[in-house]
């Protein structure tokens, strides 16, 4: 049998469990995080874990609950703010907050419990700022899962590497991603992809730049087709 560390088994909880979890997570991707993991950290046998979470999935929907708890969309709102300032300062603190939280996303998508309130949190915030912006009910909720759509998206997909990735390494993996995109670019037949050999050069720029070097322009677009959007609204209730 295996010793076990009788202190590590005393502080044994359902709150430290999560805490080890995530940091497993953040340094190594969920996949790495599994209970025999756990339990091999804390000193204990898999079973002595049970008492405090059911399952790998009791656990995951733990970790995401954890994750989300304190998420708030509306720091540095103020009175005087128009409703097209609040929305782009509540993207501006998604992105920042998500960046604090680099499992959210995944721990969402994995997520299967019951417990709305942590998740509804944003979702709450950035109503609050449509319908004060003019947005029926139904035209608030399909904009807003709209927005959360892409600005997920944004966070999955453009930056995967996440706050903590090697800047350095980065900047050198980019260079490379570009001049390989823009050699790719140029072999195209000039005949069938004549604007594409034409801008090889800005588009691969644009492609392996810094995509944070696009996301003022990202949050302009969203903004831009929001008030579109209300307008065509209105246009469409005066008819």
């Amino acid at each position: 049998m295996p010793h076990v560390d009788q202190g590590k088994h005393r502080g044994l909880t359902r709150a430290a469990i999560v805490e080890r979890a995530l940091k497993i997570g953040e340094t190594e991707g969920l996949d790495a995080v599994s209970l025999r993991r756990l339990a091999s950290e804390f000193g204990v046998t898999p079973m002595a874990l049970y008492r405090h979470v059911r399952d790998k999935q009791d656990l995951i929907n733990t970790m995401a609950e954890f994750v989300m708890e304190g998420l708030d969309l509306t720091v540095g709102f103020r009175a005087s703010m128009r409703w097209t300032d609040r929305v782009r300062r509540a993207m501006l603190n998604f992105r920042h907050q998500m960046d604090e939280r680099p499992l959210a996303l995944q721990l969402q998508i994995a997520y299967s419990g019951d417990s709305l309130s942590a998740f509804w949190r944003p979702i709450e915030d950035v109503l609050g700022i449509l319908l004060s912006a003019g947005f029926k009910p139904r035209e608030a909720a399909k904009l807003i899962r709209i927005l959360s759509n892409l600005l997920a998206g944004y966070l999955l997909l453009v930056r995967p590497a996440g706050p903590k990735a090697d800047p350095r390494a980065n900047i050198r993996d980019r260079e490379l991603l570009r001049k390989r995109f823009e050699l790719g670019l140029l072999s195209l037949h000039p005949d069938q992809f004549p604007k594409s050999v034409a801008t090889a050069r800005e588009l691969s720029d644009v492609w392996a730049s810094d995509p944070d070097r696009g996301w003022p322009d990202t949050v302009d677009l969203l903004v831009f087709g929001l008030e579109a959007m209300l307008r065509k609204g209105r246009k469409g209730r005066a008819g």
